[in-house]
């Protein structure tokens, strides 16, 4: 009996110590699902690095943040308004599908116990890595570029990327306004951000685009390629915009269209063809008087 009373808090420490163990491995692969395409941990990418976001804001703070980010820059929380302004108001994708453990999960695998056995918070502590800039091939971009512009369908049919964003070059028509400008998104993310953002879109509006039509892992290297051309050469580029497009087009599309209106009011039908037969009775009826 006293041996198995020795063994029992071994058991309870071991039971612990494995459900740790499960924790962390959950939170590491929720991150990597949900948030591994803006962040990145030991260096900023499309967001922040996280690397002791634990010790900068509370863990109600966070989960709040995390589930809904844009309700708390609409409340004016300061801190996360502060945050939307230094990252170039670029929105986080609400996670509301995560509950409280998952998001706790995520912060444990961020934020592990510090222990020199573990590479991880050996590594968070060290300076932000810089990558080295990969080189592409002449082909990869101008392949990326007919695949920006649409003049190259995706393999699995998703939309242009001309359609909702404008990239400024000479070889490119004018593109949309819904999105952001990304003349200059890759001295803003580098590879691995753009390769992550495209790879994963993690916005609504691009992650519902292409939620069906996912992109091949060669088009993500050719749209990075083109992307990271058309920021060097940005500076002799003329800087484009759809307004005059708008104004000149919307313009005279509605000068044609009141033209189209006046001309077939013009022609229209002056009066009924009743309107001829009450006559003549009327007639008719007059000269029976």
């Amino acid at each position: 009996m006293k041996t198995s009373y020795i063994f029992l808090p071994l058991l309870i420490g071991s039971l612990f110590i494995s459900s740790s163990d499960s924790i962390a491995q959950d939170g590491e692969a929720i991150f990597k699902q949900n948030c591994s395409a803006c962040h990145m941990l030991g260096r900023r990418l499309v967001g922040p690095d996280l690397v002791g976001v634990s010790e900068r804001r509370n863990e109600e703070w966070l989960i709040n943040f995390i589930k809904s980010s844009q309700s708390m820059i609409n409340e004016g929380d300061p801190d996360a308004v502060a945050i939307f302004e230094e990252y170039n108001k670029t929105l986080m994708t609400d996670q509301t599908h995560l509950s409280d453990g998952d998001i706790k999960a995520i912060l444990d695998y961020i934020n592990p116990s510090t222990s020199p056995d573990e590479s991880f918070a050996v590594e968070s502590t060290k300076a932000p890595i810089e990558v080295e800039r990969v080189e592409y091939s002449s082909e990869d971009i101008e392949a990326g570029m007919h695949l920006f512009s649409g003049k190259k369908a995706f393999i699995n049919g998703g939309p242009s990327c001309l359609s909702c964003h404008n990239v400024n070059n000479k070889d490119l028509f004018v593109g949309g306004m819904l999105a952001k400008d990304l003349t200059n998104v890759y001295s803003r993310m580098g590879d691995a951000g753009v390769a992550g953002i495209v790879g994963a879109p993690p916005f609504p509006a691009m992650a519902v685009a292409y939620e069906n039509s996912e992109l091949d892992s060669s088009e993500i290297v050719q749209l990075t390629a083109f992307l990271q051309f058309a920021d060097e050469v940005s500076a002799d580029q003329e800087v484009k915009s759809a307004t005059a497009i708008f104004v000149v087009g919307g313009g005279g599309g509605l000068i044609v269209l009141l033209m189209l209106i006046g001309f077939i009011w013009k022609a229209r039908l002056k009066a009924g063809v009743k309107h001829d037969i009450f006559r003549r009775q009327i007639k008719g009826s007059d000269s029976l008087i």
